[in-house]
């Protein structure tokens, strides 16, 4: 483990440090491991996913947000030798590194891998595209999607909440029917979440009793069509994680979502981990166990 090693590093990430990070990785790796170490640096969409894909060695690691990440997951999944998978969070919410158990400070972050094992990670396809964390649907959902990156560095998680405030007044209830296999749920809705983990949002416990190995897709969904009922949906699961007047909440190894009416022409998007996934309708299944991440050891 941690012989031959990948680094990818997306140049853009962690407010433009995410180069100088990889060679502050790659004297961890020498220093802990004497690992023979390749540096990457991206250039364009679908990279890591190809340098991850095609790597021959024992761990790919990468530095970047939610995308690389998601990339590079992708690339690994991908890969016949299925290399070891990890990362240091360069992202605005770091979901992931947070259920992980990653430090969201980078240089911390980095010095957790003198210590680190393999764990069984999940991951999840919808349509024809990989997620490793979250997938999402409604107003709030596509504003993350359009967060302007320079908001982003300069303004952090706010940049989400500000988009996501403005969008919260302006839009309407998507009315979908969810099925998980055995039942069919119409529902009005501004947000309905699909997790892998216990972080959405950066909120760490959101679904408490997700483990990043558990071969479940967690499903929340606000009931209602205004504004004021995701609101309570929110408070329900602040208070108790269980199904309510204002919230569905669902787990299974797949769902379906559609909308309710077969003529309805709307072209919303999902958003998966931070980007633009699939358009509504979506298939969505779990990929139970599918590659190894390393976790930092908790002495």
């Amino acid at each position: 483990m941690l012989k031959k090693v990948l680094v990818i590093a997306n140049p853009g990430s962690g407010k433009n440090k995410a180069v100088e990070y990889a060679g502050k990785l790659t004297q961890v790796l020498l220093e802990e491991y004497q690992a023979e170490v390749t540096v990457r640096v991206t250039e364009k969409v679908g990279d890591a996913t190809e340098w991850a894909a095609q790597f021959e060695g024992d761990s790919v690691l990468c530095l970047g947000g939610d995308g690389t990440v998601n990339e590079t997951a992708h690339g690994v999944l991908k890969n016949p030798q299925q290399p070891n998978f990890g990362f240091i969070p360069l992202g605005t919410v770091n979901d992931l590194a947070r259920a992980i158990g990653y430090d969201l400070n980078p240089e911390s972050a980095i010095e957790q891998f003198r210590n680190v094992h393999p764990q069984p990670l999940d991951m999840a396809q919808v349509n024809d595209v990989y997620f490793i964390n979250t997938l999402a649907v409604g107003s709030i959902a596509t504003s993350v999607m359009e967060t302007d990156s320079d908001d982003k560095n300069t303004l952090g998680f706010f940049a989400y909440v500000k988009d996501a405030v403005s969008s919260f007044f302006e839009s309407d209830a998507l009315k979908l029917t969810i099925d998980d296999g055995e039942n069919e749920y119409p529902i009005d809705t501004n947000l309905v979440v699909c997790a892998l983990t216990n972080s959405v949002g950066g909120f760490e416990q959101l679904v408490p009793e997700a483990t990043i190995d558990d071969g479940k897709i967690h499903l929340l969904a606000a009931k209602g069509s205004a504004p004021q009922d995701l609101v309570k949906a929110a408070i329900d699961g602040g208070l108790k994680l269980q199904d309510s007047e204002h919230l569905l909440i669902l787990e299974s190894e797949q769902f379906n979502i559609r909308y309710t009416d077969k003529d309805d022409d709307h072209e919303v998007y999902c958003n998966i981990d931070g980007d633009k996934g699939p358009a509504v309708p979506l298939s969505i299944k779990c990929l139970p166990q599918a590659i190894k991440v390393l976790q930092p050891v908790v002495e």
